[in-house]
C-alpha cells in the first residue's frame, strides 16, 4: 500500500515536472524589442548604466549597451526550432569604463547563446546554452 502511494504520489509530479520543462522553450522571434540585462550567468547586474539588447527580428540584427560600449551584430534563427538563436560576434565602441569586467562578460557569453526560454514572467526572457542553463536574464524595461 505505501508503494502504490508512493507511486500515486510520483506521476503527477513527474508529468509536471516534463510538462514545465516543455513550456519554458519559447519562440525566439518573442524577443523582438528592447531587453535590459539583469543578471549574467547567476549574477545580478548592478550598473550606473544598465545593459540592455535590443532585438530587430524583421533584419536578424541586434543592437544593445554592455554597460560601458555599444555593439551591434547579428542574429542566426533555426527554422527547425523555433526557441534556438545564434547570436554571431559583432563590433564595439572602444570606450575605457570603471566597469570592464561587467562589460566583458556579457560580450564574451553572449557567443555561448543557443536558445531561448520563457522567464518568470511575460516580460522576463531567459538566454541559455546549448545545455540549457541560464546565461541571461532579459526583463522589459
Amino acid at each position: 500500500m505505501k508503494k502504490f502511494l508512493m507511486y500515486a504520489f510520483m506521476i503527477p509530479a513527474l508529468a509536471g515536472t516534463l510538462f514545465a520543462c516543455a513550456v519554458s522553450k519559447t519562440d525566439a522571434k518573442q524577443l523582438a524589442g528592447k531587453w535590459n540585462i539583469t543578471e549574467v550567468k547567476g549574477e545580478k547586474v548592478v550598473a550606473e548604466n544598465t545593459p540592455f539588447m535590443e532585438f530587430n527580428m524583421n533584419e536578424n540584427k541586434l543592437h544593445g549597451n554592455a554597460g560601458c560600449n555599444i555593439f551591434n551584430t547579428s542574429v542566426t534563427l533555426d527554422d527547425k526550432d523555433a526557441s534556438a538563436i545564434r547570436i554571431a560576434q559583432g563590433m564595439t565602441t572602444m570606450m575605457a569604463c570603471p566597469d570592464m569586467d561587467l562589460e566583458t562578460k556579457i560580450l564574451q557569453t553572449m557567443d555561448a547563446v543557443r536558445a531561448v526560454k520563457a522567464g518568470a514572467s511575460e516580460n522576463e526572457m531567459l538566454l541559455v546554452d546549448e545545455a540549457g542553463n541560464v546565461l541571461f536574464v532579459l526583463v522589459k524595461p
